[in-house]
């Protein structure tokens, strides 16, 4: 493992009156790999409760232990020191377990099952110190401790499942289309302090006729082993992107950052933008020279960042559709070489060229094949089950005669065909795991035939969100508390989350975070006829992170309401949110704004709660808890806000139909109310895109104001659709909304990824963006080492 290093001082500020006592942290001279760096963990995040630097010292085998002192090590490490028996500690631990032990003299014992357990123990221990995780920050408390406490601790923990994590969703600007590397690494580190270990990503493919939906990804390359070089780099490419804007995938309407509204253009460094490797791109289907340069330019990205997850003990995953999709291009290299491109041989070859490629860049530990989406929509025939059957037999052909070093699997939007959802299981190899999301977008329950399927890894993956809603808040805690108890049932050895977005999803991925090590506890029996696990003291926990002791009761209470929704069953009973959504799949595209046919001043008290959280304002103490709180309430305002305008858009459509019918006169008054209409409701998305920018501080948060942007606003037309109507109507010109481009909120200075280790010698850089309504002159960064207080005598 490389020398990683820690970072603390960019993103907060140290004031002390007075001296903390912190307790020395010792280890065996053994320690190595995640072991030491649980040392370092615990020193940094000792130093950020306490302002005073722990000291890392080693202990000698029969040494005793002092007061006021921190013992990390395995258990392999203390029972070669220890009688076990005598202090109770826990001879069983094993592999990703852990025990936090106090002894009678006021120090404590952490001790892993391996290095990685130490690792999970020492993030468990610093939790204890009111410090929190998040998967796009820490959440430190305000308040300084002037001692840490290390009594009371006497508890083993295992996990529930051996591989839990993330399963961040490609496809839309939302999503992991606009991570940079620095975004891929900060979420990685993130993951071992939340307790989990896995994260694995989809990849669309390539498609002859583009139908307006995803287009080519670049996270797998497919070729064959002549085109690319001994590192990996390829010789030749076919189209590939990830969102960028300046692309019309999936309803997002090309459209330059500049032009964007309400201060939005202050966030975006280009006009033309998208991750790194996608910026000022030329239009689809770009140069063959950019599109071996994206190829490259991931690969590179993926083999810094998978490799950091390696060190992290996170396993990593990517994969593709099965049956696998031939570029266009490399069909036609290949019946140049008069190759029958329909030949298992030629698509085993195929195979054989991913696979090598894969080993020459980055490194990885599993490769998933997903089973096609219509099968989960329209069902599947006979034949294109044998195809997908065939397929992954000839990539466990080609995997082997590789001897490729990561093992394949399986996922989908379904765990087999309609015919046998477990028939796989009857043809493919023990050793490949099977993996599916939950389908109807996760308001289905986990897949039952699980249970069906023995002697494999089973991993469930549950909805964190769903990419109809992409534009409004979601809260599916209590339903990912669900899907971990059905998992655990069926013998699941894996419980995932897909998911776009990430800090606004901040409850349902803890609920994910603790789920992985605690669904095996879930013993209450939830009725057939239900959905949701009782979720009640996650959000005390969460709100006291987020909000504070004082607010913590009476924001959790409004949560736990706005959380989940009744089960839904397709065909027979409508689909309820107990967070009022105004979002729906719109075209070709998430997010679309929905038409509301209720009047506003009826579906504006489904926003009351608003006014309870507004009042909990007083409770709340502390700049970090503030920032929190007001985050969630601008999210509510823009919420309502999104709400009013989907009403809008109910009574423009109910009047333009009323034109239809009308005379010539009465055609006439009711185009100057639909002009009357549409002007009122850019002033409610005014205010709606600027409660939106008050909340963005991630990727995701920008992606959700390119939705606003591209695909609501200049695909969809919501701001101009009954323009023409209304001109045909007066016979004169109706002039366009122009909504102000200057920014109306709070300055704001953004920082997307939070890095919070770096390897030795790596250099940290990151991006600082800025929201005021006035110019900025200059910014300063203040940084600071760790550094151990000197005490004169």
């Amino acid at each position: 493992m490389k020398n990683l290093i820690i970072l603390t001082g960019l993103f907060f500020s140290i004031t002390l009156s007075s001296f903390a006592k912190v307790p020395v942290i010792f280890h065996f001279k053994e320690a190595k790999g995640t072991e030491l760096l649980a040392l370092k963990e615990l020193r940094r995040y000792l130093y950020v409760r306490t302002g005073e630097l722990p000291v890392i010292k080693t202990i000698l085998l029969k040494e005793k232990l002092p007061g006021n002192s921190i013992l990390v090590a395995t258990i392999s490490e203390i029972k070669n020191d220890y009688d076990i028996k005598r202090i109770n500690i826990d001879s069983k631990i094993n592999g990703q377990g852990y025990q936090l032990k106090s002894t009678a003299n006021n120090s404590l014992l952490i001790i892993g099952g391996s290095e990685i357990g130490t690792l999970y123990g020492a993030y468990k221990f610093i939790e204890s110190t009111g410090i929190g995780f998040d998967l796009d920050e820490d959440i430190i408390p305000d308040k300084k401790l002037m001692t840490i406490n290390l009594s009371g601790f006497d508890k083993t923990y295992e996990p529930s499942f051996t591989l839990r994590g993330i399963q961040p969703f490609h496809d839309f600007p939302e999503g992991p289309d606009w991570w940079n590397e620095n975004n891929y690494e900060a979420i990685i580190t993130q993951l071992p302090k939340m307790g989990m270990n896995f994260i694995g990503f989809h990849t669309y493919p390539t498609s002859d006729n583009f139908g307006g939906w995803s287009k080519a990804e670049p996270m797998v390359w497919i070729g064959t082993k002549n085109q690319f070089h001994a590192n990996g780099t390829v010789k030749a490419a076919y189209p590939v992107l990830h969102s960028n804007t300046n692309d019309s995938t999936w309803n997002y309407y090309p459209k330059k950052t500049s032009e964007f509204n309400l201060g939005a253009s202050q966030i975006f460094e280009t006009d033309n933008y998208g991750a790194d490797y996608m910026k000022n791109i030329s239009k689809w289907p770009h140069t063959e020279n950019e599109n071996i340069e994206i190829f490259d330019k991931v690969g590179k990205l993926l083999h810094n960042s998978f490799t950091l997850a390696k060190e992290l003990g996170v396993k990593t995953c990517i994969g593709t559709e099965t049956p696998l999709s031939i570029p266009t291009e490399l069909k036609q290299k290949l019946l140049s070489e008069h190759k029958d491109i329909n030949s298992y041989a030629v698509k085993q070859e195929i195979y054989e060229g991913i696979f090598a490629r894969i080993k020459a860049t980055h490194p990885m530990d599993y490769y998933w094949f997903w089973t096609p989406e219509s099968w989960t929509w329209e069902g599947e025939t006979k034949d294109e089950v044998d195809a997908t059957e065939k397929d992954i037999q000839n990539a466990i052909a080609a995997a082997k005669k590789m001897n490729a070093g990561f093992t394949l699997a399986t996922c989908g939007w379904v765990l087999g065909p309609s015919r046998d959802r477990a028939e796989f299981d009857n043809i493919f190899p023990k050793d490949m795991p099977f993996s599916v999301i939950n389908r109807q977008i996760g308001y289905t329950p986990v897949e039952p035939a699980f249970a069906d399927i023995k002697g494999r890894p089973k991993w469930e993956i549950s909805w964190m969100e769903d990419d109809p809603g992409l534009t409004s808040p979601q809260l599916w805690a209590a339903r990912t508390l669900k899907d971990a108890q059905d998992a655990y049932k069926y013998g699941c050895t894996g419980f995932m989350g897909i998911h776009w977005r990430t800090k606004i999803l901040s409850p349902t991925l803890m609920a994910l975070s603790k789920a992985g090590w605690e669904a095996a506890s879930y013993k209450k029996e939830i009725p057939a006829n239900e959905r949701d696990y009782p979720v009640a003291a996650l959000y005390k926990e969460w709100a006291t992170l987020h909000f504070g002791k004082k607010a913590a009761l009476p924001t959790a209470a409004i949560f736990t309401k706005l959380d989940g929704g009744p089960l839904y069953i397709s065909g027979k009973n409508q689909l309820v949110i107990n967070f009022p959504r105004s979002s729906q799949w719109g075209d070709k595209g998430p997010g679309l704004i929905s038409t509301n046919y209720k009047p506003w001043d009826e579906v504006e008290k489904n926003f009351d709660f608003i006014k309870d959280f507004e009042k909990s304002k007083s409770l709340i103490t502390g700049p970090n808890n503030m920032e929190h709180f007001n985050y969630w309430l601008n999210t509510f305002y823009y919420a309502k806000a999104l709400a009013h305008i989907s009403c809008f858009l109910g009574q423009m459509d109910t009047t333009s139909k009323l034109m239809i019918k009308a005379d010539a006169s009465t055609k006439k008054h009711l185009a100057e109310k639909l002009l009357h209409e549409r002007n009122e409701m850019a002033t409610v998305w005014s205010d709606m895109e600027t409660y939106l920018l008050e909340t963005v501080s991630t990727t995701g948060g920008m992606g959700t104001i390119a939705n606003i942007e591209q695909h609501n606003m200049e695909q969809m037309l919501l701001l101009s659709r009954y323009d023409s109507l209304i001109t045909a109507t007066t016979g004169s010109s109706v002039a366009p909304v122009e909504l102000s481009k200057a920014y109306k909120g709070v300055s704001r200075l953004i920082i997307t990824a939070k890095r919070t280790l770096l390897h030795s010698g790596e250099n940290l850089n990151f991006r600082t963006r800025i929201l005021s309504k006035n110019n900025i002159e200059s910014a300063i960064i203040y940084w600071k080492p760790l550094v151990q207080r000197i005490l004169k005598a």
